[in-house]
Order: structure tokens, then C-alpha cells, then sequence
């Protein structure tokens, strides 16, 4: 009995590599997804410097003015990097783009009705935010396989989680900047060293 006797229609060789190009892919999706730290760097900047905005000097324009110009060096910085659709060929980079796309939109959206309607200091809003960036890392590390990316979903989710328990502002004060420098920055960084070493293919953060 050899390696090549059929199995179910298969033999064991169409199976082990099946399995090969399976593991490629799922590595090719995730070198889609470490190209792109910068734009978790950029956003947990921009983040940031809204909320220290905020405790030194609160104002309704805050928050429009930040995400407005976080918006602008997000499509300056990928124009002069020149990002292109080819780096997403495989379905899982295809997929990965996908889910961070409509997160953002849904986002993007649910920040702007916040906003415009007042509602934006509400403990429950910013929750919802932590739990909905959380949400698209989850499912971006289940279809990697992911486990470090599976660790930072839980970070967002268990800031949301501690939103709710929040008693002054002083506490969101606290608990926004360290989402966004370990769910963001920390992340951001960690997938552009990621990105910069020869060694990506095959390896299990």
C-alpha cells in the first residue's frame, strides 16, 4: 500500500497538498494584513491625540477635526505607498480586507451619528466602538489562524467590557489611551516588524 492508493477519491499526496496551499494562503493573508501596521499606528495616533485634545481642552469641533485629518493621512500616506489591489490576491487577503473595510465603514457611520446627535460622552458609545474593532480582529484572526491577533480582540473587548464599569471621566481618560497604544500602536508595530523580516512565510506568531 503506497502514499498514492486513493482515499475517498483523494490520494494522500492531492490531500498533503491541498493542506500545503491551504497553509500559503493563510500566510499570504497574513502578510496582507502586517503591510498594512502603519494604518493601526496612524489611527491609534490619531486616537490619541484626540483624547489628550479632549482633557485639555474640551470643544464639540475635537473630535470632527481629528478623524477629518486622520482620514487625509490615511489616503496621502497609501497614495505615496501606493497600495495595490494585487496584494490582496488570495482569498484570504481578499476576506481580511473585506472585514476591516465594512468595520470601518460601520464605524466611520456610527462615530458620525454620534457625534452629530450629542451622544458621543456616553460610556455605552465608546464601548460599543472597542467592541466593534474588537469583533473584526477576531474574525480576521479565526481566518488566519491568529493567535496573537486573537489576543488583541480580546483587549478590545475586555476595554469595552470595562467602559461599563467606568464611574468618572477621569477613568476614560485612562482606559481609552492604553486601548489604542496596545490595541493599535503596540499591534500596529508589531505587524510592520513582522512585515520587515525575511521570515514571515510559514511562521506562527
Amino acid at each position: 500500500m503506497t502514499n498514492s492508493e486513493p482515499d475517498n477519491g483523494k490520494s494522500r499526496d492531492e490531500l498533503l497538498q491541498r493542506i500545503e496551499l491551504m497553509e500559503t494562503m493563510i500566510a499570504a493573508g497574513r502578510r496582507s494584513t502586517t503591510r498594512c501596521g502603519w494604518i493601526f499606528v496612524l489611527w491609534g495616533v490619531v486616537d490619541i491625540a484626540g483624547i489628550a485634545w479632549e482633557w485639555s481642552r474640551p470643544s464639540y469641533w475635537i473630535w470632527p477635526t481629528v478623524l477629518t485629518a486622520g482620514f487625509l493621512l490615511f489616503f496621502l500616506i497609501r497614495a505615496l505607498k501606493r497600495e495595490s489591489s494585487s496584494r490582496c490576491a488570495n482569498i484570504e487577503g481578499r476576506t481580511v480586507n473585506a472585514i476591516w473595510s465594512m468595520m470601518g465603514l460601520a464605524t466611520t457611520l456610527y462615530v458620525a451619528a454620534g457625534i452629530y446627535r450629542h451622544l458621543a460622552w456616553q460610556y455605552s458609545y465608546i464601548a460599543a466602538i472597542f467592541m466593534l474593532v474588537g469583533l473584526a480582529h477576531a474574525i480576521s484572526a479565526m481566518v488566519l489562524r491568529w493567535r496573537v491577533q486573537g489576543m488583541v480582540a480580546g483587549l478590545w473587548w475586555a476595554g469595552g467590557i470595562a467602559m461599563f464599569f467606568a464611574h468618572s471621566d477621569k477613568e476614560i481618560f485612562v482606559i481609552f489611551p492604553l486601548e489604542m497604544f496596545f490595541g493599535m500602536i503596540l499591534f500596529g508595530l508589531y505587524a510592520m516588524w513582522l512585515d520587515n523580516r525575511s521570515g514571515l512565510k510559514g511562521e506562527r506568531a
